[in-house]
């Protein structure tokens, strides 16, 4: 009788346990089986390599890929415990791998990888054939000259702020089409910058239309969020010049950072260049929290970009200065360390503009909206 009892005690005593934060979890033993690999890719002169494709197979088949960023860089932020084998892929180049051993819980750094040229061959065949009378020599046209550079409208003056700043992925993301490649081939490595042709998977039965802005977004999963959130990133702005039923052709107005072959589009909805309010004194009592920075970017420093949870739902607006804090360990009251402007805002979250920073920002940080009799007049 003793033993059922203590068998019908055991639910409720790991129940209990596990409210108390003692019984393992499970998230945080995955994790804990996962690890952090990470590197950069170079040629043979030590030039960075950006757009190289960098596969991560395990030994069970799995394969996760990425592509390195400008400064050739590659991040593979939960990759299982065990040997995996890294391939790197760049046309032009000839592929390379290596086996690594990634470890539980342990962020491991690998030696930089060097791409050597492929090498190329060519057989030539010479015959020889019995002279003959010289045949008239063909009058050689000139080719035809390059079609000539679409004509683009001049984009409205903006914040750009306001459309490469990080945001809050809507649950239902907008997508227009999405970037095929490039339109004139020639070494596509399926990365893109301004001034660039693209052919767009998408027409006039998505809305598009020539003379329309769009923009190049994609969505990341925010680093070191144990919830695994989703974040907007945006890669510039594209202008339709040419437009099909079901495809299109875009020139590539400007790239907030790399423009990658998949990326969606959405509507270009940019703020004006608005005069930052005066400063006014931080509402700690409707401060927002800071969620997460743009892909790849882990804290605060001066001129980035974050988003926080309260947006124009919740009275706020662009151009309205934010106190950042932290409460202090010891007494709890707030503890300044740096302030922000307002570039965009949604329902509920907006992007701020970090402009100035006493210590390093962190993801779980405050940002209180500063109020003046001013601002209040203005925005009721």
């Amino acid at each position: 009788m003793y033993r059922r009892m203590a068998l019908r005690r055991a639910p409720i005593a790991c129940l209990f346990l596990t409210i108390l934060g003692l019984w393992p979890n499970s998230a945080a033993v995955r994790a804990a089986a996962e690890g952090r690999v990470h590197g950069v890719v170079a040629d043979a002169s030590g030039g960075v390599l950006p757009g190289v494709s960098v596969a991560a197979t395990s030994s069970d088949g799995r394969v996760v890929a990425t592509v390195t960023n400008e400064a050739g860089r590659y991040l593979f932020s939960a990759l299982p415990a065990g040997t995996i084998t890294l391939t790197f892929q760049l046309e032009g180049f000839s592929e390379a791998s290596l086996q690594v051993d990634v470890k539980g819980g342990a962020d491991l750094a690998i030696a930089p990888q060097r791409l050597t040229l492929a090498p190329r061959s060519e057989t030539v065949v010479v015959e020889g054939k019995a002279p003959v009378a010289p045949a008239p020599v063909p009058v050689r046209l000139p080719p035809p000259p390059p079609p000539p550079p679409p004509v683009v409208v001049p984009v409205p003056e903006h914040d750009r702020d306001s459309i490469c700043g990080p945001a809050k992925a809507a649950a239902s993301p907008e997508s227009l089409g999405t970037i095929q490649s490039r339109r004139f081939g020639g070494g596509d490595n399926g990365l893109y910058a301004k001034d660039d042709q693209i052919v767009i998977d998408g027409g006039t039965l998505n809305g598009l239309e020539v003379g329309r802005n769009v923009v190049a977004r994609r969505t990341y999963v925010v680093s070191g969020d144990s919830r695994r959130a989703t974040g907007e990133h945006t890669s510039g702005v594209v202008q339709i010049v040419s437009a099909g039923e079901r495809a299109s052709i875009g020139v590539v107005i400007y790239t907030c950072d790399e423009m990658m072959r998949g990326d969606r589009l959405a509507s270009f909805t940019p703020e004006p260049v608005h005069a930052v309010e005066p400063a006014g004194t931080p509402a700690y009592e409707r401060a927002a929290r800071i969620l997460f920075a743009d892909s790849g970017q882990l804290v605060g420093a001066p001129r980035r970009l974050l988003v926080i949870d309260r947006g124009g739902n919740q009275g706020i607006r662009v151009g309205q200065r934010m106190t950042l804090f932290r409460h202090s360990r010891f007494d709890g009251k707030p503890s300044t360390v740096g302030d922000a402007v307002v570039v965009a805002v949604r329902d509920d979250s907006a992007t701020i503009r970090v402009e100035s920073a006493i210590d390093a920002i962190a993801f779980g940080d405050f940002a209180a909206p500063q109020s003046n009799q001013q601002s209040t007049n203005r925005h009721p």
